[in-house]
């Protein structure tokens, strides 16, 4: 969610398209509705029991009887039971309550032209073509929750110019008219922005308001807070240029997984994951998605936290993903227990661009991604490379190698001064190994020394092998490495058995970084 909304900071300040209204559907507490329908919690109402949810032994929604015996959204389960003896509670399931959203979805759909899940049992949808069809906006409205009056559902509504004062309109019951957006935000507390540091930062600065917030430098925003600052600024102006996208998916695609007790092994996880990961794949496969890189958060029950982006030529399937949670889980030194999983598709592609062609073709061979998976199924993830060109001045940075499945580190820009010019050996050693230089009299060969030429190699020993007589030396050249903080020096040489070696000069010591073959 935070790099899809950063993509969106460069047109953050764009004008919203003014023939395009939004209306925000919220059916409260749908976590609660959810675990009630499926019997996760008993029966509420005014002759039930107040009901919550949890995660990570926290209160992440209940119901309204929750909330009028002091209940409250993050408070402590004990805590919680203890201004409600009698709160019934159920484990957090986001793919349960996903799925059963679609019902929502669908029904939407039959009223208004286009709709999207936008998390937390709410749904962004266009108004402008139903408005004019029911003709106005409140008949819309009403044909909406008609819809879901069939399902048992009542929901909050806001409409706006833009889906941020939308959204804050729902949680009203609200039409803001059109064009009225700023006004109706400049009077809310800058905490609707989201409970990030930004808001904290904000009050800090004296700026309470979204109104307040609004009236500051784009420019002076944008050094301060950066690109999240300008999303933030052009919500606060009521210029949220999000818009409800058609394919309906919404932007909530996360499955999130609490374990209690904690999982230990990795055979255990195993075990403990496919079957919703299969289902979240499903979830997707049923809008013509599919995921081709997935970033999974690992949540140990003292605290510790692996986080890990993996991605893969294709895309992942159920399979997939599991593997790369064991995997992730076994080279991860959390401390203790496993007790909560997070997987976000950083990349959803649609199923067609994964479709062979009619005469086959496409990056990889299906035969051969198959046989890679397999050696690393059986000999381990680091097991399989691939190979990527990377920038920096020694030969071993020139090729990065990333383990099959693994996104490529990010590459630093050059120019590389001092780097080697093609052709460039054929074998790198990773890590250099030690060799043996000397002169003619036996005594170790110093760059100083060859740099105004008061000495020249004679004799070279390389890697486990005997001494062989130097035909021919070039060199040496100063690699200055700041990150170091020292400065390495490189010589080319011709050996007596017709092999040509690059040697690096570091720390006092002669070392093979690569060979000619």
């Amino acid at each position: 969610m935070a790099e899809q909304t950063m993509e969106r900071g460069a047109q953050s300040r764009a004008t919203p398209q003014r023939d395009s209204r939004i209306g925000v559907l919220r059916v409260p507490d749908w976590a609660v509705v959810v675990a009630r329908q499926t019997g996760a919690l008993p029966a509420g109402g005014e002759a039930g029991v107040p009901g919550a949810i949890t995660h990570a032994l926290r209160v992440v929604a209940c119901d309204a009887g929750a909330r009028a015996d002091g209940v409250r959204v993050g408070m402590r389960v004990r805590d919680a039971q203890s201004a409600s003896p009698m709160l019934a509670l159920a484990p957090a399931d986001p793919v349960g309550e996903a799925l059963a959203f679609e019902q929502v979805v669908r029904a939407v759909l039959a009223v208004v032209p286009a709709a999207q899940p936008i998390g937390d049992g709410a749904l962004a949808f266009r108004m402008r073509g139903a408005s004019r069809f029911y003709g106005s906006e409140p008949r819309a409205i009403e044909a909406v929750r008609s819809a879901l009056a069939a399902l048992g559902l009542t929901a909050a509504f806001g409409v706006a110019d833009d889906r941020f004062t939308a959204e804050l309109a729902a949680a009203a019951d609200t039409i803001v008219p059109e064009g009225r957006s700023q006004e109706f935000l400049s009077a809310l507390p800058v905490g609707v922005l989201g409970d990030d540091e930004l808001p904290g930062m904000l009050h800090r600065l004296g700026v309470h308001t979204l109104g307040d917030f609004a009236q500051l430098p784009e420019a002076s925003i944008r050094d301060r807070f950066g690109a999240a600052g300008l999303i933030a600024l052009s919500r606060a102006r009521g210029l949220d240029d999000r818009r409800v996208d058609e394919a309906g998916l919404g932007e909530e695609r996360v499955l999130r997984l609490v374990f209690e007790p904690g999982i230990e092994g990795v055979a255990e996880l195993a075990l403990a994951v496919r079957e919703p990961v299969e289902r979240f794949v499903r979830q997707l496969a049923e809008q013509r998605l599919v995921c081709s890189e997935i970033r999974i958060l690992l949540r140990a029950e003292e605290g510790r936290v692996s986080e890990r982006l993996w991605r893969q030529p294709g895309f992942l399937r159920a399979s997939d993903i599991v593997d790369r949670m064991r995997w992730q889980l076994a080279e991860s030194d959390l401390g203790s227990a496993l007790v909560e999983v997070e997987a976000l598709p950083e990349r959803l592609d649609a199923d067609t661009e994964h479709m062979p062609g009619l005469w086959g073709g496409g990056d990889i061979d299906d035969r051969t991604k198959h046989a890679l998976e397999r050696l690393q199924s059986m000999l381990g993830r680091e097991a399989v490379l691939t190979a990527a060109t990377g920038g920096g001045r020694l030969l071993a940075e020139r090729g990065v190698l990333t383990p099959w499945g693994d996104a490529a580190p990010p590459q630093p820009v050059g120019p590389w001064p001092g780097a080697l010019p093609a052709p460039r050996p054929s074998v790198v050693f990773r890590p250099p190994l030690p060799v043996l230089l000397v002169d003619a009299a036996g005594l170790a060969v110093e760059p100083s020394a060859l740099d105004v030429r008061e000495a020249s190699p004679a004799v070279f020993s390389p890697p486990a092998a005997p001494r062989r007589r130097v035909v021919t030396w070039a060199g040496p050249w100063p690699i200055r490495r700041r990150e170091l903080g020292d400065v390495v020096h490189r010589l080319q040489l011709l050996d007596g058995e017709g092999e040509a070696w690059v040697l690096l000069h570091a720390d006092g010591a002669w070392l093979a970084e690569g060979r000619y073959a």
